[in-house]
């Protein structure tokens, strides 16, 4: 039998911590965000071209680890040598593997190993920089022009917050790139030309805040300084970044506490969890599990965790029901927000019960005596 009907529960109500709140950090342009699906739960002014300062180098060490054979070996180059600002003190002919500049660039944000690298996979810097602004397009990343792999200051040399977070996530979903930036210290092997380097990372957060696990530090005149900083708690990943700040630490440090003092991340469904069960009265049982076609994660205020408004819908059910058929929909309703969806499907085959069977039988042998009685 055909039928439908709906269960209402009361759960949750959601209502979206507004972004515009004001939060004592002195970034020109910042905003946080979920790692895993980019939702921005905070912003300021996200569209605004900032110098990016050495944020460059996230880009440029995916490159790397892209197109790169961490094990090669790598002559230094007089231009890379003579690179200014922050650097490793490389030297004209010193033979570094290119696994050590990657580790330089991303912990030292050294300038020098950047042209290193980039001469050595492209054979010119301007090469390389055409391989950025190509990466750049291929992830969307529509505010962002890179001039040079290292971000020392020139005026055509731009990117947003908005695109340093889809280049962020990008970049994390990288195992290696993941181990090196939440690395506090690397030690560099002895060379042909410089005795063992140590450096410490350069940001500071990751000694200083709890679960801090990266990402890059930046800092020109221009740019002022910048800071895309990573911290997971409880398994919950988020991001900050702050560009033209006063204190980047600090901002970061603001921003993160923000967000895991004032959010919860919630799972209404795990993909293949047994989320309810439906009533099909002529089934061999009477109940039938169902499970969840898809993962729902929802982020959402503390203070409103218990007011979510969630409907289970059954389908016309018709037996015999087939493990994996799609059965129903399980529909969150979150004011304010958004409606979140999940297709149901049976957990388990359910065929028609003895006494169905023995209903139908006999219907149909009594239709066929009437019929032959009546002929």
């Amino acid at each position: 039998m055909a039928h439908r009907f709906a269960i209402l529960v009361l759960l949750l109500i959601f209502v979206r911590a507004t972004l515009s709140q004001d939060l004592p950090i002195t970034a020109k342009s910042a905003l946080l965000a979920d790692a895993e699906t980019g939702e921005i739960l905070w912003q300021r002014n996200p569209d605004l071209r900032c110098y990016p300062a050495s944020l460059t180098k996230i880009m440029t060490a995916i490159l790397v680890l892209e197109r790169g054979n961490l094990g090669d070996w790598v002559i230094v180059p007089k231009e890379a040598a003579f690179t200014g600002e922050s650097s490793m003190a490389l030297k004209e002919g010193e033979r570094v593997q290119l696994k050590d500049l990657l580790n330089a660039i991303l912990v030292r944000s050294a300038n020098d190993a950047c042209v290193a690298a980039a001469i050595h996979l492209a054979g010119s810097v301007e090469k390389f920089v055409e391989w950025m602004n190509e990466k750049a397009k291929e992830l969307g990343m529509t505010n962002t022009h890179f001039v040079n792999p290292h971000g020392l200051h020139h005026p055509q040399h731009f990117m947003t917050a908005r695109d340093l977070l889809t280049l962020t996530r990008y970049a994390l979903q990288n195992p290696t790139f993941r181990s090196i930036v939440s690395q506090r210290e690397i030690i560099i092997a002895p060379t042909n030309k410089s005795a063992l380097r140590r450096y410490r990372n350069r940001n500071k957060l990751l000694e200083l805040y709890p679960g801090c696990d990266g990402v890059k530090t930046g800092y020109t005149v221009p740019a002022g300084k910048c800071l895309v900083a990573s911290a997971t708690r409880n398994g919950w990943q988020l991001i900050a970044i702050v560009l033209g700040s006063q204190d980047h630490f600090a901002d970061c440090a603001t921003l993160l506490d923000y967000g895991f003092n004032n959010f919860v991340r919630l799972i209404l469904a795990e993909k293949g969890e047994k989320v309810a069960l439906l009533h099909v009265p002529d089934g061999t049982t009477e109940w039938l599990w169902v499970t969840a076609t898809d993962s729902v994660k929802v982020i959402m205020p503390k203070d409103k965790v218990g007011r979510i408004k969630s409907c289970l819908v059954q389908g016309n059910l018709r037996l015999p029901i087939r493990a994996g058929e799609i059965v129903g929909e399980l529909i969150w309703d979150i004011p304010g927000a958004s409606i979140h969806k999940v297709k149901l499907a049976a957990a388990h085959n359910l065929d028609w019960s003895w006494k169905a069977k023995a209903r139908f039988w006999s219907i149909r042998f009594l239709c066929v005596l009437v019929l032959t009685f009546c002929c």
